[in-house]
């Protein structure tokens, strides 16, 4: 057995912060699974999380050495690390010298570990000067600070994980942890299961997937949760429900609250959110019912202009009702990021101090700079995140260090943002990929180690201290984060940041915390990992870490009491809309992305869920809009626009869309940027954005009228033309061919030559299908010359054409050596019909019976092989002349090439390897009939040659018209070509060096085409698979991709299955974990499943074994992904309700859905909740 190094850490993605077991084996690769001993997961992992390997293994993004640029109009150049810190330093150092230590800023992340963190506003605050350091926790988690400071004194979240289990009544407002924290969302689930008396209440604009597992979903109008929870206090006082004695005894400022509570009558306030007064008495009696009482909340309320007015009605309820400070209550805020919590201890904010110091407070400031050793600090907050971006346009702030973000994309109002890098005098940004959006405004880019390349440590949302430990090395020169901060304070003189190692940055911060309420004095990185993870306060090295605060009902305020808060707006103050703009933008994640994508869209099998943005919208707004489902929609704002397709259904209200965020610019191209749209106003006090209300308008995309030649008329202009005439009946289509009889299927005229098939089998248009089509076909009449300035085409017979867009499907013709006399008696290809037609007519006029007839065919690959079966099956005798010295040289490995020579020579067929035709001379006793001498010197008589030996594309009128050409016409990912107005498809088509010569490419780049000029920006062409399926009767035989791993590369691996008797062979090719190719021979049943992984690159992941190793039992996918970790589709859920089985655990496990993470289970159970509906109906 292969022994493996195994290391404990922790995920990198969401505050939720779950342990994760990594293994390294012998070769350097990478696995990973839940953590069963640590208490946040117990071993489960969700779908980003179990996919984390192949984010850490997969470098080929990274940023992998320092580069810079001398001036905006210089090329970025690779530096050393030395001449990057002294131009960092010079810079800045200049600028402050200049404008003063306020013109310049850092904005930070809720992913830097916590050291670094630290060290970024010890920095910043502690030498710069100035407090202008925030971080892209402000986006998220900044109004439940606020919320937790107001109430409890402190940011301080009051309860554990633990308490879940413990709770019988749990109310989620503005978020959807089903999605965008599963595994805290799997523990709330499992309790309910083992528990069905627990509630839970969800309140949210959308039926989200969280909304399954709801006793009572509240979907209120956008912006009306302060009326809500005003309103349910209200009900809560009313109705003596609440904890007298509590608040009597630990509360201040109840009288504030309850005055507010009454502005409002109940009746009135449920029409103001728009749902009913028994609703709201509904969910205010399931909360004074509950022994237990947890609210959990993120973005809906936080990402709000009245954020903090939301957060202190909702924490005002568990103060009513005495929820606090005990066990299985109080209010819970998710955090969105893996260390926000940890950023927020250090004071990683602008208006924070380490240690949960006041920034405010001159004694608390004099403390940190005494500790320091450094400069006085302000009292006055430094700019916010969004305050930066303003100072950098209007020119207040003159530089900008962005550490760990993208807030080209992340940022509300992005093009905003883009003008104020633009105008910054120097950005500096420290990241690890080159796909973050805002590396491109970098003037220094600095190279960062990523998760398992450094160590520290994080915090997640309930207060629990991590180590993460360094696993592998960094690639090329990338440096840890800390690193480069500590390193580049050392190049601006300053004392106090000699360190030499992260370890000591950490003790620093714990010893910084003694005696604050966050005092983490009693760790250290040898003890967490020694001893495990804590829950601060952790006082002293004895102490055991705190998971519950308050339980002494002793707060952190001034008169350590729990204070109820009032809020100061109970309508929202968002952006109005208008009868321009009617309709109220949401924005938020799906399930199986995250942030802006640098990690998770890196990840194929994370793209199977929801492969590209879309705009969710009710149905009554879709159909006064005329939209469809996957109809492009353009929505609008008063700051810009995004253009995707519309998912139609009830889950979400009226007047009300959803947008997700995580699409930034896609071939450089933002259509689909949600921050386009979303408005840069803030709350006033938590400066956060309201990302969650914006005033839009939606309108069906309208393209406009163009007129349309097609030249060709083969397989990529057939399906160009069914592509477009689904969404567009109206724009003309016009279609040139040579061919006196287009659109047909070429890769069965070998049983049209042997009479097995007629020609109407083969024609793909129908008697009048080409009239409704509104086609008009100019048969018999090909192209000659295209003039592009002036968008015209002369046809054969000399008529001049306009166009508006030209696509050019020009196809190949059959290769022949130059010596080859076609113009002769006997000689043959078979690219079209006439071919076909001139062969079968050619072999009846010899007057022999078939079995006397004897057809010599040039080329073993594909055509070659597929015409001679045919031609054998009505007893012609065939020789097959190969110059390589196995069939299908290209197609297939040796191994399977030598199979399928036995089968081929059982059949009757002559095989001559390693041979060419010489000569050919006509028998002058025979008209019909040749004599083929072979190079080995042997000579075969024979009526008919035939050359199947490739193609060439038919570029020649590409060329003449001016387009860049090579071995084809080179195109770009939407198919056009230097001209923009021409687009080529099929085999004429040079896409990133390669050329596809199959039916299934040309078919595929067709598609992206014809939706591209429909309007869908996001319809992009990667590339295709190649892939053969030889036609044998008796013989099933196919290749995918690769057939031969490369020699000498050891991350590829073979692995082969064969039984010789029964010709039964199966090969498969695996790179980092992803099928490259694979041969099925014997049995093809895989061929669909393995053409979809190799094609979308999917991970194989745990399906390894199961499809690799053996006959896979696993069903193709059908219909839309549903779960990401099997691969089941909405359709594969449907059949089995169908075929019975209406028992969700059965179902599962029938299935495979639900049963790796689990993030699914509210998907699954909406789908059969809906078949069983149906079913009733």
């Amino acid at each position: 057995m292969q022994k493996k190094d195994t290391h404990k850490t922790i995920c990198s993605y969401c505050g939720v912060g779950c342990g994760i077991e990594v293994s390294k084996d012998a070769k350097g690769i990478l696995s990973v699974k839940g953590d069963e001993d640590y208490p946040v997961n117990k071993g489960m992992l969700c779908t980003k999380g179990k996919t984390l390997n192949y984010v850490a293994q997969d470098t080929k993004d990274r940023i992998l050495y320092p580069e810079m640029r001398w001036s905006r109009n210089h090329p970025m150049q690779q530096v050393t690390w030395d001449i990057a810190f002294k131009r960092a330093a010079a810079v800045f150092g200049s600028i402050m010298e200049k404008y003063g230590p306020d013109s310049v800023g850092l904005y930070v992340s809720g992913q830097c570990l916590t050291e670094e963190y630290y060290l970024a506003n010890k920095l910043t605050k502690g030498f710069l000067g100035t407090n202008n350091i925030d971080t892209n926790s402000r986006l998220c988690m900044s109004s439940a600070v606020v919320g937790y400071k107001k109430t409890v004194g402190n940011d301080a979240v009051p309860i554990a994980y633990a308490d879940i289990e413990l709770a019988d009544c749990f109310l989620i407002a503005g978020a959807n942890p089903a999605w965008c924290h599963p595994i805290l969302f799997r523990r709330i689930e499992k309790h309910k299961e083992q528990n069905p008396k627990v509630k839970l209440i969800v309140v949210d604009p959308r039926k989200t997937q969280t909304c399954a597992l709801a006793d009572l979903h509240l979907q209120i109008l956008p912006g009306t949760d302060v009326i809500l929870f005003n309103a349910m206090a209200r009900w809560l006082i009313e109705k003596k429900k609440i904890d007298k004695s509590f608040i009597q005894k630990h509360t201040s400022n109840f009288e504030a609250c309850k005055q507010m509570a009454f502005e409002l009558s109940i009746r009135k306030a449920a029409e103001k959110c728009g749902i009913t007064t028994e609703e709201i008495r509904k969910a205010a009696k399931m909360i004074s019912d509950a022994k237990g009482f947890i609210s959990m909340w993120t973005m809906g309320l936080n990402q709000s202009v009245i954020g903090v007015d939301k957060n202190v009605s909702l924490l005002n309820l568990s103060l009513l009702t005495g929820q606090i400070g005990k066990p299985g209550s109080g209010p819970f805020s998710l955090t969105g990021q893996p260390n926000a919590m940890g950023g927020r201890e250090v004071g990683g904010m602008a208006s924070l101090l380490a240690a949960h110091r006041d920034l405010g407070n001159p004694r608390h400031r004099e403390e940190v700079r005494q500790f320091w050793g450094g400069k006085e600090i302000n009292g006055e907050p430094g700019l916010t995140a969004t305050e930066m971006f303003d100072a950098l346009e209007s020119g207040k702030m003159k530089a900008i260090w962005i550490i760990c973000t993208n807030p080209i994309v992340s940022l509300p109002n992005a093009k905003k943002i883009e003008k104020a890098l633009e105008k910054a005098n120097f950005v500096i940004v420290q990241d690890i990929s080159h796909n973050s959006e805002t590396t491109k405004y970098a003037d220094l880019l600095l190279p960062a180690a990523g998760w398992l390349e450094k160590e520290g440590t994080m915090t997640n949302s309930e207060r629990r201290i991590s180590y993460l430990p360094k696993v592998i090395d960094a690639p090329g020169e990338a440096l840890p984060d800390a690193e480069i901060l500590w390193r580049f304070a050392q190049k601006m003189g300053y004392g106090g940041f000699d360190y030499n190692n992260v370890s000591e940055v950490y003790d620093e911060y714990c010893l910084m915390t003694k005696g604050t309420n966050i005092d983490i004095s009693g760790l250290s990185h040898e003890r967490l990992q020694k001893e495990g993870s804590f829950q601060w306060p952790v006082p002293s090295p004895e102490h055991k870490g705190t998971p519950r605060l308050f339980q002494d009902q002793k707060y952190f305020t001034a008169n350590g009491k729990v204070h109820f808060n009032a809020p100061r707006n109970l309508y929202n103050k968002s952006e109005i809309t208008t009868t321009d703009f009617p309709l109220v933008l949401n924005t938020g994640r799906v399930r199986d992305q995250w942030h802006t994508r640098t990690k998770t869209g890196k990840v194929k099998r994370l793209l199977t869920h929801i492969p590209s943005p879309f705009l969710e919208m009710n149905k009554v707004d879709a159909y006064v809009r005329n939209l469809k489902e996957g109809d492009i929609a353009v929505v609008k704002s008063r700051r810009g626009n995004v253009r995707v397709k519309v998912k139609i259904n009830y889950d979400i209200r009226e007047r009300v869309v959803f947008l997700p965020m995580h699409w930034g610019k896609i071939l450089n191209n933002d259509f689909s940027r949600a921050n386009n749209l979303t408005n840069d106003i803030v709350d006033p006090v938590s400066k956060e954005p309201d990302f969650k209300y914006c005033a839009v308008q939606v309108e069906k995309y309208k393209k406009p009228s163009q007129k349309i030649v097609v030249v060709g008329a083969g397989a990529a202009a057939y399906r160009f033309i069914q592509t477009y005439r689904e969404k567009n009946k109206m724009d003309e289509i016009h279609v040139f061919s040579k061919e006196e009889h287009p659109f047909y299927n070429r890769v069965l005229l070998p049983e049209y030559v042997n009479e097995e098939l007629s020609w109407e089998a083969l024609q793909k248009l129908k008697q009048g299908e080409l009239e409704k089509l509104k086609v008009t076909l100019y048969p018999n009449n090909g192209v000659k010359d295209i003039n592009a300035k002036e968008k015209t085409v002369t046809d054969d017979l000399g008529g001049t054409h306009n166009y508006d867009l030209l696509v050019m499907a020009t196809g190949s013709r059959a290769f022949v050596p130059n010596e080859v006399r076609m113009d002769l008696p006997g000689r043959f290809t078979m690219r079209e019909r006439g071919d076909a037609d001139r062969l079968k007519d050619y072999l009846s006029k010899t007057g022999l019976p078939t079995n006397e007839q004897h057809v010599v065919i040039v080329g073993g690959g594909l055509l070659g092989l597929e015409l001679a079966a045919a031609l054998k099956k009505i007893n012609i005798n065939i020789s097959i002349i190969q110059r390589a010295p196995r069939l299908m040289e290209r197609q297939l490995d040796p191994v399977s090439s030598k199979l399928l020579a036995e089968d081929v020579s059982e059949r009757g067929i002559q095989l001559f390897f390693d041979n060419e035709v010489s000569t050919i001379f006509e028998e002058e006793e025979s008209q019909y009939t040749l004599m083929v001498n072979l190079k080995t010197g042997r000579t075969l008589r024979c009526n008919a040659i035939v050359y199947a030996i490739g193609t060439r594309p038919n570029i020649s009128l590409a060329t003449s018209a001016g387009l860049e050409t090579r071995r084809g016409v080179l195109v770009d990912p939407y198919l056009k070509t230097s001209d923009p107005s021409i687009f080529a498809l099929g085999e004429i088509t040079e896409f990133e060096n390669a050329l596809y010569g199959i039916t299934s490419a040309a078919e595929q780049q067709a598609d992206v085409a014809a939706n591209y000029i429909l309007g869908d920006l996001g319809s992009i062409y990667g590339g295709s698979v190649l892939m053969n399926i030889l036609k044998f009767e008796n013989l099933d035989l196919c290749s995918i991709g690769m057939v031969n791993a490369p020699k000498d590369d050891p991350s590829y691996e073979e692995i082969l299955l064969m039984d010789v008797s029964k010709r039964f062979y199966k090969k498969c090719i695996v790179k980092d974990d992803t099928l490259k190719g694979a041969i099925l021979m014997g049995d093809k049943n895989e061929f669909a499943e393995f053409k979809r992984l190799i094609e979308e690159e999917i991970e194989l992941s745990e399906k390894r074994e199961e499809l690799l190793r053996g006959t896979s039992t696993m069903e193709p996918l059908k219909g839309s992904l549903v779960c990401s970790c099997s691969q089941v589709g909405d359709g594969n859920i449907k059949e089995a309700i169908t075929g019975g089985c209406t028992d969700f655990s059965q179902l599962c496990s029938q299935t495979g859905a639900g049963l790796g993470c689990g993030s699914c289970k509210p998907e699954v159970q909406a789908i059969l909740n809906g078949q069983l509906k149906a079913t009733l109906v």
